[in-house]
């Protein structure tokens, strides 16, 4: 039985796997399309809300969150802290149009529209 190979960058770091949390497909399909070509990016998972976030995080250990302020049923100061309680070394990055610093709950945040350094954002360089 073939061994399972880890992914690994130039500088030896594994690759990086995001879940995007969004209730906006379009904001979901860019997010991925600049995932896509982001070097050190591994595996991408998306959810439209919280509560959908919650069911991927079932089966999925993301090691960045790309979580959205503002959505319907459960947003993401809600589903912050429980995502907290399953995976406490989680990353998570919130983002919105509304927001204007980093809510409490997340480890860094940007603004809906703005052109953020993914890199940095999901590596937290």
């Amino acid at each position: 039985m073939p061994e399972t190979e880890v992914v690994e960058d130039k500088k030896g770091l594994k690759d990086v796997k995001v879940l995007l949390v969004d209730d906006d497909r379009s904001i979901r399909n860019l997010l991925r399309i600049a995932l896509s070509v982001e070097e050190g990016v591994g595996e991408v998972r998306e959810a439209t809300d919280g509560s959908d976030a919650l069911r991927v995080l079932d089966d999925f250990k993301p090691d960045v969150i790309l979580l959205d302020y503002w959505m319907p049923r459960m947003d993401g100061a809600r589903v912050a802290p429980l995502i907290r309680e399953k995976h406490p070394d989680v990353r998570i990055v919130a983002f919105s149009g509304v927001l204007e610093e980093r809510p409490i709950w997340a480890d860094a945040f940007y603004t809906k529209g703005s052109l953020p350094d993914l890199g940095e954002i999901l590596l937290g360089a």
